[in-house]
């Protein structure tokens, strides 16, 4: 039946293809890009304005715009920060144009303003807007400036990880320049893998999302990567608290082409390997760190064609070695360990833009990603005698193969549509171990799924004040004992109140076949992929949502007020008291499943977004709950990561060329935990050493999730230098001290019966204690700098060789 349903659907929209659409008298069609006259890179939200009848368009993650304008006419193209460009047109023909906006910031007030239309549902995320924001450790960080924004909330302090709207960690789909990236954080989601100098764009999709988006169930991260100056060689090197980066971009030897490459070390590697043989831990010795690599290459043939190559590799590894020695009977024996935890992603991808016609654009991308976590461990003896080495070795890992086809298409002047296909090979290896020491090693569970998808959105302008968008996914999924198929309406209509005034209301039905299983708060990584299959059916989610948005004076303030109620189905978790897969062949009976949830909010932001004063407020109130059968008694709990109330104020001022400075102020309720009632003595089931039963000491827990931390806040400011050096090179001093005030907010709870910082295990006690509750705080306040030069290729200052010459003149009087 659904499929019958998807064929007649797509029937009728493939005959719409076939008649083409007539002109309207005077009237005409723009197509074209938006760039940078400097450097070549595409400018995404431009605004592009008819002055004959006042209508327009923005330009999209592609920097293509298309729309239809009267002729004769005038179309005014602008950015913010660029002097508009005016292009007049009197011909009735389709035209393809390349438009190039020269940077303005020079002309202070002349430069127009062209600011993004805002979109209920929709975070937007400038790069210059990331910059601005004081940081932990000096540098921005992407997915910690998105959790200032409404709606968007961090899983812990200091965690990059995004909750939006009630989802967990695993619900968000995050894309590099449309490439799915699976493991998305460094150091058990203290920073993302995300380098900002990279980045063009960001936009964080809440709800009502496009029918081309799909495969998670509460967020669309849709990140577009800079594609490298056209015209010189240049980079940075950037210094900070917590690693070294550097960016390299420029021209190549082929014709209109460029590439960058940037990447990220950790400098606490070293560091930490050193002082743990230092301060001589009983020959142990502990390493951590992280890398990333960004490498992207674009070729634009011609004004119609562009390729794009794209490569990142991100690892993060924590290390122990120990190393004992001793000496009995005159016979020396040394203990060798090493315990390694590795986890991280690769991604390849290549994609071909193509204007077919003024009308039609085309993008086709394949792409390649893989996950990994990998635990190894090794131990071997080395005396008189020859000891088999001990190794152990588990992982785990998801691979996906995929190919994406859109055609966005300008059918007439009122009706747009976006239409394509996706197709995935997913390989699964959930649990993989082994161990040396085992005669018959565990046979590997592979799993591998085929997952294809077709969608269409429809997008209508209905008169001048009603703009319509329908849609509609289907999404198969497939593996050899397990199919599924499943159909994603979405719809989102916009009424405009007022020029600059909108309301908006949407729908979506999203599926997820692939859940992730993770420990919270862990630096060693235990995140687990596992795919739907028998027992674990793909998890859906519903969402409605009702906003309203507007900008004043002259769009220099921006405001909206967006409600929203989410429900979710079929989610999978661990059962309690299991927080990995690690080594159990049985793994699906650590997985609980069937789970469901809700979510309800309203969202408000208010942002001022030009002048030498910017910032935003927000304030999101909303309220989260799971429910499973085998997880607490069955009844409906808070959710772990439900904080009713958030709030968070920005404030940027920009004193002169050199200095600028940044204020961020948050505020969230505290997390819900489960508190203790009491304690009572359990019997013992192994005995001890005389063959007798003993007793221990257990705590009584109350229903989960029913107490509250004490809430949370925090004041962060930052200050930045621009300077120049002696070699007239560009640099950039960055300064910030994060918790200003020193707010020791909770990370966790504990229960203890000392009052020092050792924690006494209830079992371990022979008499009795009071037991109290204590916090754990993990973040005081930090101040941090760093350090970026610029080598653009202008000419450099070099100093004059000291010879002697000018200073005997000046000793004899020569001169």
């Amino acid at each position: 039946m659904k499929f019958k349903i998807v064929f007649r659907f797509l029937m009728v929209a493939s005959l719409l293809f076939i008649f083409p659409a007539m002109h309207g008298q005077g009237q005409t069609r723009i197509s074209g890009f938006v760039r940078d006259q400097q450097t070549g890179e595409l400018l995404i939200g431009a605004n592009i304005l008819s002055t004959s009848d006042k209508g327009g368009t923005s330009s999209d993650n592609n920097g293509y715009f298309s729309f239809v304008v009267r002729i004769p006419g005038t179309v005014k193209i602008s950015y913010v920060g660029y002097k508009p460009a005016e292009v007049a047109f009197s011909v009735p023909k389709d035209t393809l144009i390349d438009v190039a906006l020269v940077p303005g910031e020079e002309l202070g007030e002349v430069v127009v303003k062209g600011l993004r239309t805002p979109i209920n549902n929709v975070s937007t995320l400038r790069i210059s807007e990331l910059r601005q924001l004081p940081s932990l450790g000096g540098k921005p960080d992407v997915l910690k400036s998105m959790q200032l924004l409404p709606g968007i909330q961090a899983q812990n302090e200091g965690s990059s990880l995004l909750l939006v709207r009630g989802g967990d960690p695993g619900q968000n789909l995050y894309l590099f320049d449309n490439v799915p990236v699976i493991y998305v954080n460094h150091l058990g989601g203290f920073m993302s893998v995300f380098n900002p100098d990279i980045i063009n764009s960001i936009d964080l999709y809440k709800g009502g999302f496009p029918a081309r988006f799909g495969g998670r169930v509460s967020s669309v991260v849709d990140i577009t990567q800079r594609e490298g100056d056209r015209t010189s060689l240049k980079g940075s090197l950037s210094l900070g608290v917590t690693d070294l980066s550097f960016t390299v971009e420029g021209p190549t030897k082929l014709k209109n082409s460029s590439f960058i490459l940037t990447g990220r070390k950790t400098l606490t590697d070293p560091l930490m390997a050193t002082v743990t043989r230092i301060i001589d831990m009983n020959g142990l010795v502990v390493a951590y760190g992280f890398h990333d690599l960004n490498g992207k290459f674009t070729w634009k043939p011609d004004e119609r064609n562009s390729f794009h190559l794209n490569l990142y590799q991100g690892d993060d590894y924590l290390n122990y070695w120990s190393v004992q020695k001793s000496e009995k009977g005159g016979a020396k024996e040394t203990q060798n360990s090493h315990l390694k935890n590795a986890w991280g992603n690769w991604l390849a991808s290549a994609r071909w833009n193509h204007v077919i016609s003024p009308r039609i654009f085309m993008t086709n991308t394949l792409s390649y990603t893989r996950y990994r976590l990998n635990l190894f461990q090794n131990y071997s003896i080395t005396d008189s005698i020859k000891h088999p080495v001990f190794d152990r070795n588990y992982l785990s890992s998801v691979a996906d193969l995929s190919l994406r086809s859109n055609l966005k298409v300008q059918v007439l002047k009122w009706w747009s549509l976006d239409a394509g296909l996706q197709a995935s090979y997913l390989d699964h290896i959930p649990n993989s171990y082994y161990q040396s020491t085992l005669e018959q090693q565990p046979v590997v569970e592979r799993l591998r799924a085929f997952e294809p998808a077709l969608y269409l959105d429809n997008k209508f302008s209905l008169g001048s004040r009603i703009e319509a968008n329908l849609g509609l996914r289907w999404v198969g999924y497939h593996t050899k004992r397990f199919s599924s198929m499943s159909l994603e309406p979405r719809a989102r209509i916009n009424l405009t109140l007022a020029p600059d005034q909108q309301l908006s209301a949407s729908y979506q039905r999203v599926t997820q076949n692939e859940q992730l299983l993770f420990t919270a708060g862990s630096v060693m990584n235990n995140e687990v992929w596992v795919p739907a299959g028998a027992g674990i059916d793909p998890a859906r989610s519903d969402q409605y949502t009702l906003g309203w948005n507007g900008s004043f004076h002259n769009g220099q303030y921006a405001a909206e007020i967006t409600g929203y109620y989410k429900t979710l189905s079929n989610l999978a978790t661990y059962r309690e008291g299991y927080s990995s897969l690690m080594g159990d062949l049985d793994w699906r009976s650590k997985v609980v499943t069937g789970g469901t949830g809700r979510s309800a909010g309203v969202e408000f932001l208010l942002k001022k977004q030009y002048g030498n004063w910017t910032g935003f407020a927000s304030y999101a109130y909303s309220r989260t709950t799971r429910q499973f059968p085998q997880i607490n008694k069955g009844e409906e709990f808070t959710f772990d990561f439900d904080r009713p109330h958030t709030a968070s104020l920005n404030i940027n001022h920009k004193f002169n060329e050199k200095w600028s400075a940044s204020l961020t102020w948050v505020y969230q309720t505290g997390l819900p935990y489960t508190p203790v009632l009491g304690r009572q003595l359990t019997l013992d089931t192994e005995p001890d050493e005389n063959g007798n039963l003993g007793y221990y000491e257990v705590l009584m827990y109350g229903d989960r999730n029913s107490g509250r931390m004490k809430d949370y806040h925090r004041l962060d400011v930052g200050a930045t230098l621009n300077t120049i050096t002696k070699r007239n090179r560009k640099a950039t001093w960055t300064f910030s001290v994060y918790n200003v005030y020193n707010r020791h907010n909770p990370y966790f709870y504990y229960f203890n019966t000392r009052t020092d910082d050792y924690i006494e295990r209830p079992e371990n006690l022979t008499d009795f204690k009071a037991t109290n509750m204590y916090q754990m705080s993990f973040f005081p306040i930090i101040p941090s700098v760093s350090y970026k030069l610029y080598f653009d290729g202008t000419a450099t200052k070099v100093p004059k060789r000291f010879t002697g010459e000018k200073f005997k003149k000046w000793l004899y009087q020569e001169k």
